[in-house]
């Protein structure tokens, strides 16, 4: 993404880039010198925010995360679909059920995503209830664990203990924090936003290692990693994996002690994972062909997965759009000293994987995220500007959730459904809905929901329902009312169905309605 910094030909490089400037001179390290024999940088002071700077409190940052990744949970806003309200589901039955191995959705067991998050969002409804805000406190718990990790991975980079590495952590994970991408997405936080901080200690623990050989750091980021795999499959192992190596090679460091110490990391990272994906496999036969096979292998090379069909240029303004306010202060400059190389390839090197899959989807780039914010964050600009900047982002980002939020989530929820089917005590006999609309099944009463049968609730897309003939007669169809008429056009079987109007969303049935009989 940006050139190498010039070689001059003194071997030697300024410092005096206005986005780092200390305005000295400092040596490169030597290319001959393996990974671990290098010095921890060149010039950590450049990294340090200068004592004069308003260098951002430890605690004005977690109260700005607070505030942004917490408030919605006072927020009157239903889950979403098609993911939030899903996985809600999914957790819910895995309480009712008592079965801590094959998440289900409806009875049938769910194939698409591993079972960590499923695990901690499980435990919140165990504890808190079957809320709207237990259903929201994973994601938003494990967003606020992002913005932790990223400014304990700036420390462990810049090699800072004490005052100094409190600076640096504070203002990358202060970037982080008020960052576009990360806060929306956190607004329905999914297993991406629970990836983050696997893969920045992953990073950080790998880092480490490789400059103290320290047995302990590789077994850590090995079991960072295993975390991430039950978290999203390889998709962490990945971004970590392509970065590291990426940077490895670039710069020529690559030893066979480092070679030795990613074999271990694996290693670590299988036998945290694999008991897991070895039971589900186990109580659901073909698992692991169907989640590595279809949905990474072909995922990535063929658009057959849900997610495909996407420009190769896809992720280029979701990454300068969502790395908002902060993308502006990144400086190639960083390129200066081995850390900043790091960074700098983690983010090209991720961002061309990504862009090289045939899958793609927004919440992809998303842990990738972090090395913008610490990029960005030293900048010594930055850190002047970041308090008036940061305050002024948040008061817009709480104002906007404040006003639009509950609207929004009503406007993309289906529990307008809820009531209706409450009332009417029981399901029919078949519920079709379009895209995933189901969180309205989230809020149904224990009694209502241990009277469903498997797959008593099935979503479809317009040409699967348009392929169903004859519909049948104890089924109904469920859609936004504004989206009937021109759906409709589609299911002349449905055109002159019975219907029911259910707050934004239409029932139709080719048979009336149980209260109108």
């Amino acid at each position: 993404m940006a050139s190498r910094c010039a070689r001059l030909g003194s071997n030697t490089i300024g410092t005096g880039d206005r986005g780092l400037g200390t305005g000295t001179t400092q040596s490169l390290p030597d290319p001959s010198l393996s990974l671990g024999d290098q010095p921890p940088n060149p010039n950590p002071q450049s990294l340090i925010p200068s004592p004069q700077s308003p260098v951002p409190s430890p605690y004005l940052v977690l109260a700005i995360a607070a505030l942004l990744y917490l408030t919605p949970l006072l927020l009157d806003a239903p889950l979403t679909d098609p993911d939030e309200g899903r996985h809600a589901i999914i957790s819910q039955e895995m309480i009712e059920r008592g079965d801590f191995v094959v998440p289900r959705l409806f009875g049938s067991p769910f194939l698409d995503k591993p079972i960590l998050f499923f695990w901690a969002q499980a435990a919140s409804l165990r504890l808190f209830g079957m809320t709207t805000a237990a259903a929201r406190l994973p994601g938003m718990l494990f967003a606020l664990l992002g913005i932790i990790t990223t400014g304990w991975l700036a420390r462990v980079l810049a090699n800072e203990a004490g005052p100094a590495g409190l600076r640096i952590g504070s203002v990358a994970g202060g970037c982080y924090a008020t960052m576009m991408l990360p806060f929306l997405l956190a607004q329905a936080p999914v297993h991406d936003m629970a990836l983050v901080p696997f893969t920045n200690l992953a990073l950080g623990f790998l880092w480490r290692a490789g400059r103290s050989g320290a047995f302990r750091d590789s077994l850590l980021a090995g079991v960072a990693l295993g975390l991430a795999t039950l978290t999203k499959g390889l998709e962490g192992i990945a971004i970590v994996g392509i970065g590291y190596t990426a940077y490895l090679l670039a710069t020529r460091t690559l030893t066979r002690r480092l070679v030795a110490l990613g074999i271990l990391v694996v290693v670590v990272a299988v036998l945290v994972a694999l008991p897991w994906y070895v039971a589900m496999n186990a109580r659901a036969p073909g698992y692991l062909g169907y989640y590595f096979l279809n949905r990474h292998v072909l995922g990535f090379v063929t658009e057959s997965q849900r997610h495909g069909g996407q420009a190769w240029w896809y992720y280029i303004p979701l990454l300068v759009a969502g790395g908002l306010p902060w993308i502006v202060y990144v400086r190639r400059s960083a390129l200066s000293d081995a850390s900043g190389k790091l960074l700098w390839i983690w983010l090209a090197a991720s961002l061309v994987l990504l862009s090289l899959s045939n899958s793609k989807a927004v919440t992809y780039i998303l842990p990738v995220m972090p090395a913008i914010a610490i990029l960005a964050s030293r900048s010594q600009k930055l850190v002047r500007h970041w308090r008036p900047v940061a305050i002024a982002t948040a008061a817009l980002y709480v104002t906007a959730i404040l006003v639009a939020g509950p609207a929004l989530a009503r406007g993309h929820s289906s529990i307008d459904l809820t009531r209706y089917f409450n009332d009417e005590g029981q399901l029919p006999n078949h519920v079709f809905v379009m895209e995933s609309r189901i969180s309205f099944a989230y809020y149904l009463r224990p009694d209502v929901r241990a009277r469903m049968h498997r797959d008593q609730v099935e979503s479809f897309t317009l040409d699967e329902l348009s392929e169903i003939r004859p519909f049948p007669k104890d089924a109904v169809l469920a859609l936004p009312a504004d989206l009937a008429e021109r759906r409709l056009a589609r299911l002349p079987e449905l055109a002159n169905g019975f219907r029911k109007q259910v707050g934004r969303y239409l029932l139709i049935a080719p048979m009336p309605f149980a209260d109108e009989r």
